[in-house]
């Protein structure tokens, strides 16, 4: 079997996540597929070796894939996932070995969990998530599915956050809170209070904007 990883995008985001996943020493290299493809033909030294709209092809040959599309296209993460679970790729939840991870925590496929992030006893990472640099998701939490935490989010026990969220750059919230499917916390909002779905929420306290 191919022990190179097919990493889905290859900008930012998806460097990022190549090099989380060789730092785990789970894979002896990666490549990308990326729709720029052949203009664009390595990205850091890596190979791009292909186009996404055409991954179905590429499952026989790289059959372990991750999500490394941009960090703002929730949707098109999961539209790729349940792509390539159809073609029979398998999406390795990837975790940098720098994070502290709780042997009770749950994290399921496609998801990536980047440096110096902390997940605690019973909480529970969708598929297709990013958990990004630095950020803490405490006790029984729960995050949907496509949702991202950004950079130095802090989330109290028991918070749950639905599907395709952004929780922004240092937000945090309190508690027991629930924040709807596709809502957008703003960077550095404190939550005081539930935030319905398809809202997007700003300040200290969080309040909605429109």
């Amino acid at each position: 079997m191919n022990s190179t990883l097919l990493i889905l995008g290859a900008g930012g985001h998806a460097c990022v996540v190549a090099d989380c996943a060789l730092a785990t020493g789970q894979w002896s290299g990666v490549a990308f597929l990326d729709d720029r493809y052949p203009e664009l033909d390595s990205m850091n030294g890596w190979p791009v070796v292909g186009r996404i709209t055409d991954l179905e092809s590429f499952v026989p040959e790289y059959p372990m894939m991750a999500l490394g599309v941009g960090v703002s296209y929730e949707s098109l993460r999961l539209q790729l996932l349940a792509r390539g679970h159809q073609a029979g790729a398998k999406f390795p939840a990837i975790i940098h070995p720098s994070a502290t991870i709780s042997p009770f925590a749950t994290i399921n496929d496609g998801s990536v969990v980047f440096a110096g992030v902390v997940i605690n006893v019973n909480a529970s990472i969708g598929s297709g998530c990013i958990v990004n640099t630095l950020s803490s998701i405490d006790h029984d939490c729960s995050i949907g599915n496509g949702t991202h935490i950004s950079p130095g989010a802090l989330l109290a026990g028991a918070v749950t956050i639905g599907d395709k969220a952004w929780i922004g750059m240092g937000a945090k919230i309190l508690q027991c809170i629930s924040v709807g499917d596709e809502t957008v916390v703003g960077a550095g909002a404190v939550v005081l209070s539930d935030v319905p779905t398809n809202s997007k929420v700003v300040g200290v306290p969080a309040r909605p904007i429109f």
